[in-house]
Order: structure tokens, then C-alpha cells, then sequence
């Protein structure tokens, strides 16, 4: 069973990057000690965070910075 905010960031991510998105996701959660499947509402700043600097390098400053503010909103 994976958590409401792990589903809403995969959406989000794979819209973007098709199946790379589930990869990028889980190597991010990965590096900040988070389970991918169980993504808590306290651990979506600092994912947006991450996901945003990996989206620079796939859709450059603009499509970052959206992405990141669509996985904080999640927050709210």
C-alpha cells in the first residue's frame, strides 16, 4: 500500500520523465533515508528540493522550479 503523497509525486514526476520518473524518485527518497512507497507530508519540502535540482538537468530552471512547487503544494 503506498502512501497518498508517494502516488501524487509519482504522478507528478512521470508525467514528466515517463517511466525515468519512478527511477528518479526512488533514487532521491534513496539518498534522503525516505521509503519511496510511504512518502510523508513532512518529507515533501526537502524532496521537492531534490527533485527540482534533478529536473534542472531534464527541463532546465523553469520546469524545476514548477516541479518543485507542485510537490510543496501537495503539502497543503
Amino acid at each position: 500500500m503506498t502512501s497518498e503523497y508517494s502516488e501524487k509525486v509519482e504522478e507528478i514526476m512521470t508525467n514528466e520523465l515517463g517511466q525515468l520518473g519512478k527511477f528518479v524518485i526512488k533514487k532521491q527518497c534513496m539518498d534522503l533515508g525516505i521509503d519511496p512507497d510511504n512518502i510523508k507530508k513532512e518529507d515533501l519540502p526537502k524532496l521537492a528540493k531534490a527533485l527540482g535540482k534533478v529536473m534542472i538537468t531534464f527541463g532546465g530552471d523553469e520546469k524545476a522550479k514548477e516541479i518543485e512547487m507542485k510537490i510543496r503544494r501537495l503539502a497543503h
